[in-house]
């Protein structure tokens, strides 16, 4: 369907719907116009059978692209997009794609996760039905969801170098002090489709005020403190997860001495029934090793015991290594095994 703009160009593959034998209209036709922090995706939705590594999702309504815009399409060679959130977040209500991978009982586990490499998108991993020790260290740690519309836990404390920018006991100190009020529990929202940290609007003002772009030469512990999110474990007790500005701070073009540093944020408001809130993107990802577990057997509206894990993610060549172990068998991955095998050597 899409003729024109970034989904033409070379070496993408596209969807034919025309050429698939499974291929379905849906009884209702719906046209979708779906927008993103960085762009915009519009098409027809149709139904068909997915096919992901050993196993098929069957008849699954989705949105067939026809139109992109957005210069992020551009520079990231995307020919779909795949969301893993809660059915609330479903468009026009129709059952999301994990939704049917719990009805029709395709995996041993109804969970995910996500590893991310420090510095070789080639060796990024999404692992279907259960975990895989050789990329985290130590056990996971589990924190329940709390708002299931995003992969979305409780955030205790938001800080900078000790300082308390959001949390539930942070109020104004006077009456001129123009802070909002948080009357809600904010949010820890887990994305891997969002690169940064996020703030709202009012959050977003006193992290730069707090933690300036400058030349990466003049970085120092003083100038750029840790960073520290304040989750609640499932078993009640508070997990801190601190950052240096070795792990926050991103070059514009890394390793030149002459290059500037500025914080991984960016400003996005989430809609106030499920804020306030910040989201841990890939950024934070990179660092951990990431369990997005839905609690149920073969129920997909039973979101209650849905929870998020995190361990402390392992990096290295042996880990390129037992990635390459693990596609080896899969030829629809031989670029990004070329991309490992170049990494490793």
């Amino acid at each position: 369907l899409c003729k024109a703009g970034p989904c033409i160009k070379k070496g993408r593959s596209r969807y034919n719907h025309m050429t698939s034998n499974t291929y379905a209209d849906p009884e209702h036709g719906v046209y979708l116009n779906i927008e993103f922090g960085t762009g915009r995706i519009s098409g027809p939705q149709g139904i068909d059978d997915f096919h992901v590594g050993p196993f098929t999702v069957f008849k699954q309504t989705f949105g067939m692209i026809q139109v992109q815009d957005g210069k992020v399409f551009d520079e990231v060679p995307f020919e779909g997009i795949l969301g893993l959130a809660f059915p609330k977040m479903s468009a026009n209500g129709v059952r999301a794609f994990f939704d049917n991978i719990i009805e029709q009982k395709a995996l041993e586990k109804n969970e995910f996760a996500f590893y991310f490499s420090l510095d070789n998108p080639s060796s990024n991993a999404i692992l279907w039905g259960g975990v895989d020790k050789q990329f985290y260290h130590g056990d996971i740690e589990y924190f329940k969801v709390t708002d299931p519309y995003y992969w979305s836990t409780d955030l205790l404390s938001f800080q900078i170098g000790g300082k308390e920018l959001l949390g539930t006991r942070r109020r104004p100190q006077s009456l001129l002090e123009n802070l909002p009020v948080w009357s809600k529990q904010p949010k820890a929202i887990v994305d891997t489709g969002t690169t940064f940290f996020t703030a709202e609007s009012h959050l977003y003002s006193e992290v730069m005020d707090l933690l300036r772009s400058v030349p990466c030469r003049d970085v120092t512990e003083e100038s750029h403190p840790d960073i520290l999110y304040r989750l609640r474990r499932l078993d009640g007790r508070p997990r801190d997860f601190v950052l240096s500005h070795n792990q926050y701070m991103t070059a514009n073009v890394p390793g030149d001495d002459t290059s500037i540093c500025q914080p991984a944020f960016m400003r996005i408001d989430i809609p106030s029934e499920h804020g306030p809130a910040m989201v841990l993107g890939e950024v934070f990802l990179r660092h951990y090793f990431a369990v997005f577990d839905r609690g149920t057997n073969d129920i997909p509206e039973e979101t209650g015991r849905a929870k998020i894990g995190f361990a402390k993610a392992k990096h290295g060549h042996h880990v390129n290594r037992h990635l390459q172990s693990l596609t080896a068998n899969q030829p629809l991955f031989r670029g990004s095994r070329q991309g490992l095998d170049e990494w490793d050597e």
